[in-house]
């Protein structure tokens, strides 16, 4: 564009007038330069910065575009504060004003010179994403930033999830920092309906943008990409290129020299701009997800707080597209309820559809991604539809595609690096949910399905290998966690093409706990379910939760019972006895337990009938009835004998162990636990092992050996951490607690109690929480906290109560009475020692009869005298000394002394004082320094 200078102002100045087109106007700027003095651009730039209108700081490169031909449409601001700067006073600079207001009229009537700035409009509505707005800004203001090479900021997210919205509030929030313009350009990359722009396309536009001439914009790509750089160096440029397809298409738009910002978004990551900063966007917070839904619904269309709000939002996914368009339809449906979008939406084959209006549509948007994929990645997107759980590994899809776990994971990489998939952790993968729907839309029949009649065949067979997988992968895992598995019909399935190596219980536990929801959801399907209640059994009886455990299992017996199968309808049965047992529902336990025995018994599997007559001891056991758990365990120890399965005979001989501690009988108890100790050692059962040695330590605890006992217990808690049973381990720390507490260490009981309350709390185990409870009812008695022992202690009674667990409600009621005695209510403590006494004398419990005794000795010493004291310490003497429980004898040699001490017995209590002192030192006992220094009185 050329210019003729004609005419100047009276006093020598360049007059603006004589200016027709922009080449001449900027030639007339470079006059008035040249009228002022010729000051240097970068005097010019610092006298420029404080005139603009805000503040900006302008630079030197700036100052001189603005005197150099056809660069670019120039900026009014700069120009108004450029004719100032050089001297012209007020009236001349409006005359300056108004000729480039002209010359610019004149310019977009004879050519699409543009305009050089492009943003949209700053998003209305926008919410959140403080965090990724700072990231964006540090890109800029890092040191060297500015000077090193060109900033470019990634932004790469799943469609709709707002990533156009937040380049544009990025950019309008820093252009004050690019004086020299702003480009913006959507390059469909994801765009319903039409092809990604052509960067030799978008590179003409931006040219016409910087005022190059149509006929001067060169054909070629190589050129044009140069040309554009040579336009945009040296300046402070900002240019958004939104919904990139890819590397490939923007790497030609990029400037060449530093001084530009490029904000790139795109569904895909861009991995090959290696200096990019990228910003991941995720969906909204919960938080920013509401406040979202509110600023675009309207002013008080929503109440704050409106208890469906939560629901909406998760249903929308979260995502901000989403959110927007059910946002807009109640601000313009005045009548529509939230209660009644989220009803609508409830429904997951209509969600995507709903998610839509004229103007928006989330399944397109979806659509969009997918069909930009190869065809490899959409076969795989769409069978991925079809995993039944919440996530799924290479494994998973290599089967869906019958192909190896390396060409599974390049596809899943894919899918991830298009913001299709979310990785969980290394190998581990998931849809956002809506995306998901998308995914077995597309995976369906119908008109959404991308599936013809030809492979529902293969979708079949896909499903098939899946499954497949989950149970020879679930089996090969119980294998691993139940080692020693009871003789029964193999059990067999195909084996799939890809499985993970799962050489011990570690590895086991830890893939059956990645893949417990998938497992879950395929047993709902009936073909599975008695196979997957087998192989999940040992898993969920350690791992719970337990009402999904006994839910399980009972569909298995159902589906069993309904195909004739009377050895799975027995298997599931037993195993669904085991889930309440370990819940402490005895007497729930007792009845599939029986029915498991019956069946067992009807189809001649004597192996089952073993194991059935040992699992219905223990609830007896439990239940207090002592003399049935013994025979039944009998029964049971002569059938595994039989059969020749050690294993199993290790087990009945632990139960038999238990039953004779109970009944105070520790020799015979201390004998068959150690026989069932080597025996789990001999197999190398651990957990069997750890079983053991915790009961066995109970049996040395209440035999007075309490070195034995802590260190027995310290090995059974090792064990149990190890196998990461934290049942176990529970059981180990309350076994420990008790100990500490016997030896006087009550920080140290009161520390392994509530741990272990901890854990039976967060595994739902109410048996466990009951005698937790006690045991930190006895510590708090033994502080002197009487109002919290009492608390404790009834918490823990109303739990052995409704578990129908007669022997722990006794031990509880004899201990509360204790208590009561501290807390002088009298006649309370009197009525519970005689109600825990009746129990232990009819179980045979001679250990708990001599107990309660000692109790009973201390209130009647309180209340009517030695006289009357003395024969109840002298009856729990001897029952103490028939079971070999020393710390029970020096309790009642102690307590006949104090009975005895002021009579002429004098010399035979001091010594049964000096017995009893001998008996606590030995024990390690917590009452050995007090009834020392009560002895020390008399000597």
């Amino acid at each position: 564009m050329g210019g003729t200078v004609v005419g100047t102002y009276g006093d020598g100045a360049p007059d603006p007038d004589r200016a027709t087109d922009l080449a001449g106007f900027i030639a007339l700027l470079g006059e008035l330069r040249a009228w002022a003095g010729q000051p240097s651009y970068r005097t010019l730039a610092k006298r420029v910065g404080p005139l603009m209108r805000p503040p900006q700081v302008v630079s030197a490169s700036t100052v001189i575009d603005a005197f150099k031909s056809g660069r670019r449409r120039l900026d009014m601001d700069l120009v108004v504060a450029i004719v100032r700067a050089l001297g012209v006073d007020e009236p001349g600079v409006v005359g300056w004003r108004r000729a480039c207001v002209a010359v610019h009229a004149a310019a977009k009537s004879t050519g699409p010179i543009g305009v050089f700035r492009q943003l949209p409009a700053d998003p209305a509505g926008f919410v959140g994403r403080d965090e990724e707005l700072a990231r964006l800004e540090a890109t800029i203001t890092a040191p060297g930033a500015a000077a090193s090479t060109v900033v470019i900021s990634a932004i790469d997210g799943m469609g709709g999830v707002g990533k156009s919205a937040l380049a544009v509030r990025a950019a309008h929030r820093l252009r004050g920092r690019y004086p020299d313009g702003q480009l913006f350009i959507d390059l469909h990359g994801h765009t319903a309906g039409q092809a990604p722009r052509d960067a030799a396309e978008v590179l003409e536009w931006f040219l016409r943008s910087l005022g190059v001439p149509p006929q001067s914009i060169p054909r070629e790509l190589d050129e044009r990409a140069a040309c554009y750089r040579d336009r945009l160096a040296d300046t402070r440029t900002l240019i958004v290129l939104d919904n990139a397809v890819g590397t490939a298409q923007i790497r030609p738009l990029l400037p060449g020299t530093p001084g530009c910002l490029v904000i790139v978004t795109s569904r895909k990551r861009l991995t090959g701009l290696d200096d990019a900063h990228t910003v991941a966007l995720d969906t909204l917070t919960p938080a920013e997800a509401t406040e979202l839904l509110h600023r675009v619904a309207g002013p008080d269309r929503i109440p704050r707080g409106h208890p469906a709000i939560a629901e909406l939002v998760e249903l929308c996914g979260r995502l901000p597209l989403a959110i927007r368009i059910v946002a807009a339809r109640l601000r313009h449906r005045r009548a529509l309820r939230v209660e009644d979008l989220v009803e609508q939406l409830r429904d997951e084959s209509g969600r995507l559809g709903r998610l839509g209006d004229e103007a928006r549509d989330l399944t397109a948007v979806f659509d969009a991604s997918y069909t930009a994929l190869p065809e490899a990645e959409r076969r795989l997107f769409r069978r991925l539809g079809r995993v039944p759980g919440p996530d799924f590994d290479g494994y998973a899809a290599a089967n869906l595609l019958d192909a190896d776990v390396p060409t599974a994971e390049r596809l899943l990489d894919s899918l991830l690096d298009h913001n299709l998939l979310i990785q969980l952790t290394p190998g581990r993968y998931r849809f956002h949910d809506l995306i998901g729907l998308h995914a077995r839309s597309r995976g369906a029949d119908g008109p959404r399905g991308d599936c013809e009649p030809t492979e529902e065949a293969e979708r079949a067979a896909a499903r098939g290998r899946l499954l497949d997988y989950y149970l020879h992968t679930a089996r090969q895992a119980d294998g691993r966690l139940t080692p020693h598995q009871r003789p029964g019909p193999p059990r067999t399935g195909p084996v799939p093409v890809a499985v993970p190596d799962l050489p011990d219980r570690a590895a086991a536990l830890t893939w059956v706990r990645a893949e417990r929801d998938n497992l879950m959801a395929v047993a709902a399907d009936p073909r599975c379910v008695i196979a997957l209640a087998a192989s999940l059994a040992a898993f969920l009886l350690q791992e719970g939760p337990w009402p999904q455990a006994a839910a399980l299992q009972r569909s298995a017996a159902d589906a069993a019972h309904e195909s004739g199968d009377r050895y799975g309808e027995a298997t599931a049965l037993e195993n669904l006895g085991r889930v309440w047992y370990v819940q402490g529902e005895f007497a729930a336990a007792a009845e599939p337990y029986e029915r498991a025995l019956a069946g067992y018994r009807d189809v001649g599997d004597r192996h089952g009938e073993a194991s059935a007559l040992e699992e219905l001891g223990r609830v007896r056991y439990m239940l207090g009835e002592f003399a049935a758990a013994a025979e039944l365990h009998e029964r049971a120890l002569a059938g595994f004998r039989e059969l020749g399965d050690r294993y199993g005979e290790a087990g009945s001989l632990w139960s038999l162990g238990r039953v004779r501690h109970a009944t105070g009988d520790y020799p015979a108890a201390a004998d068959a636990l150690e026989q069932a100790l080597a025996r789990y050692l001999d197999v190398g059962a651990r957990q069997g092992e750890a079983s053991a040695l915790w009961e066995l330590s109970r049996v040395r605890h209440a035999s007075g050996d309490y070195p034995g006992a802590g260190s027995l217990q310290e090995r059974a808690l090792v064990i149990m951490r190890e196998l990461g049973n934290r049942q176990g381990e529970a059981n180990a720390l309350w076994s420990l607690g008790r100990i500490r507490l016997t030896t006087g260490d009550v920080p140290a009981a009161a520390a392994a109690l509530e741990r272990a309350l901890a854990i039976y709390l967060d595994l739902g185990k109410r048996d466990g929480e009951a005698y937790a409870l006690k045991d930190l009812g006895r510590v708090r008695a033994a502080t002197g906290d009487v109002s919290a022992a009492i608390e404790l202690l009834e918490r823990a009674l109303i739990l052995f109560r409704d578990l129908g667990q007669r022997y722990g409600e006794i031990n509880t009621l004899h201990d509360l009475g204790r208590v009561r005695h501290a807390a002088g209510d009298v006649p309370a403590a009197a009525a519970l020692f005689e109600r825990a006494r009746a129990f232990f004398r009819d179980a045979g419990d001679h250990q708990g009869e001599a107990e309660v005794l000692t109790s009973m000795g201390a209130l009647t010493l309180d209340t009517a005298g030695p006289r009357a004291a003395l024969p109840l310490y002298r009856e729990a003497r001897d029952l103490a000394r028939r079971v070999h429980s020393p710390l029970d004898e020096a309790r009642a040699l102690e307590g006949a002394a104090r009975c005895t001490v002021h009579t002429p017995e004098h010399e035979a209590a001091l010594a049964h004082l000096r017995q009893a002192v001998a008996l606590y030192d030995t024990l390690g006992a917590a009452e050995a320094k007090t009834t020392a220094a009560y002895l020390a009185t008399f000597e």
